[in-house]
């Protein structure tokens, strides 16, 4: 498979990783930057169905609901930028959502215009 296509292919499975949460212990009310690349290498992994050479993180993620950190994956040599942001905290728990940097939102439909 070329490159190009497995990185469409992998910016696919990104795009669905958005509906996954992970899960991890807080460290000093933080999900530590390893702990936190490794989850998320493993939840694109099991989305996608392809090895990901790497993840890397800007740093740790603060374990406060809305909190966010930027990672970058890398498959097959191209890179997919991503979002972590932590959504729920319970006690030692976080839990977070990954979204793919380069996924748009779904369009709102625009309203018809009415009367003549």
């Amino acid at each position: 498979m070329s490159a190009h296509r497995l990185a469409a292919t992998f910016a696919a499975a990104a795009l669905a990783v958005a509906a996954l949460s992970g899960c991890s212990a807080l460290s000093d009310r933080s999900v530590p930057r390893d702990d936190l690349q490794d989850a998320v290498k493993q939840l694109m992994e099991e989305q996608s169905g392809q090895a990901v050479e790497s993840v890397t993180c800007d740093g740790d993620l603060p374990g406060e609901v809305d909190a966010t950190v930027h990672c970058t994956a890398t498959v097959d040599g191209e890179t997919v930028g991503l979002t972590v942001t932590a959504t729920d905290v319970d006690g030692n728990d976080v839990r977070y959502e990954v979204r793919n940097d380069s996924a748009s939102p779904t369009p709102e439909p625009t309203p018809s215009p009415t009367g003549s």
